[in-house]
């Protein structure tokens, strides 16, 4: 043997190739984006996160329609979900031991009616169906609006959501919206689990309108269309999905909340014995999803490369 030869024990083994560093990594990433994708998903946002899991190469039968709130609850009752999806940015503080947090961007309020109307203040006549505000963001968020209009001169239906049992109380720098454990239907206005449930009353002629996000419409498949001249108050489409055609409003700043709105609206959450069990600001329609399983990074991973404006959300 040359004696500048190793000892074949003392032979070195050659660095893996970049190429081979990428391979073993691409192997390690399909193997965690494979099988079913557990999620807790607001009604808004299952679209576009079933979407992203099947650009992952994910089962999505396991992507639960669940409001926001709802789905924080499982949470913190000790569920684990791969993927969390709210339309709530206040929310995401109060997740916990995510991997990762990714906005998926802003987005409008709009309002849907089975018939064209002339303002708002026609809404005082109609039913109406309004998602739990216990259970989901967009409930409490139309009481916020409402009560904005009111101060804002356009119109007053506060005494229809009174009549739920709740309550507006203006404070020095905006005012504070006091909601009850359970909310009964009245005449005027339905409520329902969810904006699904909502969206449902509305689908069925149960109600004539009913408060919903521009994402969420768009995720029916609703092909929209400018209807008329603008107004101050808001943008008029006519919706049209296969089963016939109802109208769109969508509203204009401050009441779209696509910028945090320009007075402090805080939401409590009361007990039967009146005391204040949860707080929340009412800021701008940011959504966000996070992950908390290797299957979940899959999920965000695939809505990082995806046009999220398609689906309504401006980053």
């Amino acid at each position: 043997m040359s004696p500048l030869a190793p000892p074949p024990s003392s032979a070195t083994t050659p660095a893996p190739t970049s190429a081979a560093v990428s391979q073993t990594q691409s192997s390690a990433q399909a193997a965690a984006c494979g099988g079913s994708v557990i999620g807790y998903v607001a009604p808004t946002l299952v679209r576009v996160v079933k979407d992203a899991a099947r650009e992952a190469g994910l089962s999505v039968e396991g992507i639960q329609s669940v409001g926001s709130l709802e789905g924080l609850r499982r949470i913190q009752q000790g569920s684990v979900p791969d993927v969390y999806a709210s339309v709530d940015i206040e929310l995401a503080a109060d997740v916990k031991d995510a991997r990762q947090i990714y906005s998926l961007g802003r987005f409008k309020l709009a309002l849907a009616c089975a018939r064209p109307i002339a303002s708002v203040s026609d809404l005082r006549g109609a039913k109406t169906a309004l998602a739990d505000p216990n259970k989901a963001p967009i409930g409490y968020r139309e009481l916020a609006v409402a009560y904005m209009l009111k101060k804002g001169g356009v119109a007053d239906l506060t005494a229809r959501y009174e009549a739920l049992g709740i309550r507006f109380v203006d404070t020095a720098v905006g005012f504070n919206v006091t909601v009850p454990t359970a909310l009964f239907s009245t005449a005027e206005v339905k409520v329902a689990p969810s904006l699904d449930g909502s969206w449902s009353m509305f689908e069925t002629g149960q109600v004539d309108c009913v408060f919903a996000y521009l994402p969420f419409i768009l995720g029916k498949g609703v092909e929209l269309k400018p209807a008329g001249a603008s107004a101050e108050l808001w943008e008029v489409y006519v919706g049209d999905y296969g089963r016939g055609q109802f109208y769109v409003y969508v509203f204009k700043p401050p009441y779209d909340f696509f910028q945090d709105p320009p007075l402090a609206i805080y939401v409590n959450f009361v007990d039967p014995s009146g005391r204040v069990v949860r707080a929340v600001r009412v800021g701008r329609f940011e959504a966000f999803v996070a992950s908390f399983t290797e299957r979940g990074d899959c999920v965000v991973e695939a809505l990082k490369k995806m046009d999220l404006a398609k689906y309504g959300f401006v980053k």
